[in-house]
């Protein structure tokens, strides 16, 4: 499964980041531009332990083989809610928020094997399900904004 982990990978999310401007316009959802990149930020934060999540006790969800079937297999559904965490931050300069999320995905990229923090909806994860997940995610609002 792809993940933030390999050096290819990581570095096309790149490029296609990069593709992406402040007034692109949205194929679905709510978000603009600038506000998907503060969530993307928001989201890596939490998963890196920066930001506390609050779990949303969706217990199912938490053990397999859901919990495998939502990281590896199903896509990311179209406007589906979202934690409050991954919503608390307010968009800075364009081209800040965009370093700061390459800069959290090359810390995601870089943390040790073993447990990291807790996810709102799956739970304790791994570093190496948090790198495999927030690339399914950030590939999800990029192809969003048709990069």
């Amino acid at each position: 499964m792809p993940s933030l982990r390999d050096d290819e990978t990581r570095s096309a999310l790149i490029h296609r980041l990069q593709q992406l401007t402040p007034t692109a316009k949205t194929k679905w959802g709510r978000f603009d531009a600038p506000r998907m990149l503060c969530h993307l930020n928001d989201a890596l934060a939490c998963s890196l332990g920066d930001i506390k999540t609050r779990s949303l006790n969706r217990k199912v969800l938490q053990h397999f083989p859901l919990k495998h079937l939502f990281l590896y297999v199903v896509p990311f559904p179209k406007n589906a809610p979202t934690a409050p965490e991954f919503l608390s931050s307010n968009p800075s300069t364009f081209e800040s928020d965009r370093q700061r999320l390459v800069s959290l995905m090359d810390r995601l990229a870089a943390t040790p094997k073993g447990c990291g923090p807790e996810h709102p909806l799956f739970g304790r994860m791994t570093n190496d399900e948090w790198n495999v997940l927030q690339r399914k995610h950030i590939d999800f609002h990029l192809k969003q904004f048709g990069c």
